[in-house]
């Protein structure tokens, strides 16, 4: 853990251009604020509110309250300064405004989230750092045309969307996943493709790989 309360896989470092040359920053990801906001208060409510829903364009509002009190926060994602997550713009903008939100209650104050440079963080350097993933395969699911199948036992109130599975799709092509990985990181969440998991961890993972393909 570091002094500032995040542990180690909760921060990602960035080459972020400053001028003329990169410098290497530190960024955490909203999971580790949100771990240490239910570790530090014994009550915390975190509510989301879509100020703008267009195709182009989402602003979503954050309200935290913390035992220190409530704090605002706005985060905003659009197609074209993030159009690598085009397909999440909703989850997006809403994980950027828990992530200020959470700051502006003392968490982290000192880090802007990882989620908001997002946009900044295809610099060439940090290309090499994905280039020996193996390009992903079509996924059992996958009807081969980019589009997920239906799943077979429909999509119940608790079950993945359809756009949450169109973003996982193309979330993990843009980061190089093969099968193996992503079965990594399915098989914690009982489930063998996207289609078999709940709306609340397709959100979640959707989240983590946001984090990567910007790192």
């Amino acid at each position: 853990m570091t002094a500032n309360g995040f542990l180690d896989h909760e921060l990602v470092t960035r080459k972020v251009k400053v001028g003329n040359e990169y410098q290497v920053k530190t960024f955490p990801v909203v999971g580790g604020r949100l771990r240490i906001a239910h570790e530090s208060n014994d009550r915390l409510e975190i509510e989301t509110e879509i100020l703008r829903l267009d195709t182009d364009l989402v602003v979503v509002k954050a309200s935290v309250e913390t035992g220190k009190g409530r704090f605002a926060g706005t985060g905003t994602a659009s197609a074209q300064r993030d159009a690598r997550l085009a397909d999440s713009l909703v989850e997006l903008a809403e994980t950027r405004a828990v992530a200020r939100a959470l700051r502006f209650g003392g968490i982290g104050v000192e880090y802007t989230g990882a989620e908001e440079v997002s946009h900044v963080a295809t610099a060439e350097p940090e290309r090499e750092q994905t280039s020996n993933k193996e390009p992903v395969k079509v996924l059992q699911g996958d009807n081969g045309n980019s589009k997920p199948a239906t799943k077979p036992n429909g999509n119940g109130a608790g079950s993945i969307t359809q756009a949450q599975c169109r973003a996982l799709y193309a979330l993990t092509k843009r980061a190089n996943y093969s099968d193996e990985d992503i079965a990594s990181l399915l098989s914690p969440m009982n489930a063998a493709i996207f289609q078999d998991l709940s709306r609340e961890s397709a959100s979640q993972l959707i989240t983590y790989l946001q984090t990567e393909v910007a790192a």
